[in-house]
């Protein structure tokens, strides 16, 4: 049987546990941030370029006619040059606007679409159209790091654990330098894994491991 200072007890070790890892997360966060900071423009401009090199020749993007990106800001990975292509080929390009807590996907013909808007972040002028409901495509991921279990931390808004909560039909490929993939991260409930994860160097499938 167990004892009210029992439950009280094992609650408290949970707590203890989720505020070890939610720690964790942040000084992760904090190494991958400073590891970005710290190659050079030109140096993330390459790799960028080898990323979207490898992107455009996997299978299950060539088939997408509907590609959902982040749109890069500061040192995270290029995905301008990932959208002007897309549209190129005539496929339908959604990208997300964040209004509170939440995020969805408004659908774009044009770089010339977008305009600062959380954080700084570029984002579509709605202008009155509808998000997108259908949640179906081909999704690029940003991240701050991975692991080979697929894990993956965030910035630590939650925004796309929680688009991705609600049922799709997405196939998700994260977009990262090879030095944010790690051995082991910590994970929690809730945190969403990529199917994909596209670096300067390789392509890892889940099928891999």
């Amino acid at each position: 049987m167990r004892t009210a200072a029992g439950m009280m007890r094992r609650d408290v070790y949970m707590a203890d546990e989720t505020f070890g890892k939610r720690d964790e997360k942040n000084l992760i966060r904090k190494q991958m941030k400073q590891l970005r900071e710290d190659m050079t423009r030109t140096e993330r401009f390459e790799k960028s370029i080898r990323i979207f090199e490898q992107l455009i020749t996997v299978p299950e993007f060539k088939r997408a006619d509907r590609i959902y990106t982040y749109v890069s800001m500061d040192n995270e990975i290029d995905t301008i040059m990932l959208i002007d292509y897309s549209l190129s080929l005539e496929k339908r390009v959604f990208v997300p606007r964040v209004s509170g807590k939440n995020m969805e996907f408004y659908e774009i013909s044009d770089i010339s679409e977008l305009s600062p808007g959380y954080m700084g972040i570029y984002e579509p002028d709605i202008n009155g159209k509808e998000p997108d409901y259908s949640r179906t495509g081909f999704m690029c991921m940003p991240g701050l790091a991975f692991d080979k279990s697929y894990n993956r931390i965030g910035y630590g808004g939650g925004f796309y654990d929680r688009y991705l909560s609600v049922e799709n039909k997405l196939y998700k490929a994260a977009l990262a330098y090879e030095a944010q993939l790690l051995e082991s991260i910590p994970a929690q409930d809730g945190d969403v894994r990529p199917d994909m994860i596209v670096t300067e160097e390789s392509i890892y499938r889940k099928l891999d491991y």
